[in-house]
């Protein structure tokens, strides 16, 4: 039995072609319910919502940032 499980990421990943990707995985909290205590799952929203929101300024501000960027081939 797995003892762990992976909440939320954020990761900048750059392919074989040199284009960078951003990835986001967010636990999905209905397939914990009944798994965990209510006290464990409002955390878990808590922390889910707080993270996305920064996770969403940063994606934003990343790619902001490289828009204004000029690239040469």
């Amino acid at each position: 039995m797995k003892k762990e499980a992976n909440i939320i990421s954020y990761k900048i990943l750059l392919d074989a072609t040199g284009k960078l990707i951003t990835e986001r995985s967010i636990l999905e909290l209905d397939k914990m319910k009944g798994k965990l205590n209510v006290s464990t799952m409002a955390t878990l929203k808590t922390i889910i919502r707080i993270a996305d929101v920064e996770f969403k300024k940063i994606h934003n501000k990343i790619e902001i940032e490289l828009d204004a960027k000029v690239y040469k081939d």
